[in-house]
């Protein structure tokens, strides 16, 4: 009985330190409140550190931040669609699941029968990190909106309150097509010219975390040394 309990033991230190290790990865954004203003070319092939921008999207210092003083600014363009963001991108496996959470904030009232919108998104591709787009292919798209969609629902956001939203995507493999990256995406949906959205404060976590994972498996390794305890 004593070899056994050891056995069982030691079997689960070895999972414990295989599914933390396995279930790692840098699930951390860049810059999260833009304090830093860290910026990366767009496209980003090399993986430089950092939020890669498009359609006027950039760093803006305002005494409207939810915390700091740096927040991303994605300008309505005037309105008709175009579609401002920024984005980082990282590697990823087939089954791990990611939240990607923060603040939106817009200075103008949104007309209720408009089409304007801020999304926090998730996407992943075939393509492995640093560059999704070097020769990958989308797979998957997980989006909240925040604003006023054309076509109703997501989060309500009224001018001049700060608003949380979040949103939680799992990388999955598509037939042949496996998933090796994801891109965390700030967009700017608006058809019309008072559509501006300010982000701050984001966080990207993976779900559940490695260290969570190690407390369930360390907790049943107490378990084991608990029996081996009451039968010695």
């Amino acid at each position: 009985m004593e070899k056994r309990v050891k056995q069982l033991l030691s079997l689960a230190c070895i999972g414990i330190f295989t599914l933390v290790i396995a279930g790692t990865v840098r699930a951390q954004l860049y810059d999260p409140g833009f304090e830093q203003e860290l910026t990366a070319p767009n496209p980003n092939p090399n993986g430089v550190q950092g939020w890669a921008t498009f359609g006027g999207a950039n760093f803006l210092t305002t005494a409207l931040a939810h915390s700091g003083t740096n927040v991303m600014y994605t300008p309505d363009n005037g309105g008709g669609y175009s579609v401002p963001g920024a984005y980082e991108v990282f590697t990823c496996a087939a089954g791990q699941a990611f939240t990607l959470s923060g603040w939106i904030y817009t200075p103008n009232t949104l007309p209720t029968l408009g089409n304007d919108f801020a999304i926090l998104q998730l996407s992943f591709y075939t393509g492995a990190a640093p560059s999704n787009y070097g020769g990958g292919t989308g797979l998957s798209v997980y989006g909240v909106d925040v604003g006023q969609p054309a076509g109703g629902g997501g989060v309500p956001l009224p001018k001049g309150v700060w608003t949380y939203a979040s949103v939680t995507g799992t990388a999955l493999n598509q037939g042949v097509s496996h998933v090796n990256s994801f891109g965390v995406y700030l967009l700017d949906i608006n058809a019309d010219a008072n559509a501006d959205f300010y982000f701050d404060d984001l966080s990207l976590t993976q779900v559940p975390e490695p260290s969570t994972i190690a407390l369930v498996l360390a907790s049943m390794a107490g378990g084991i040394l608990f029996i081996r305890k009451r039968r010695s």
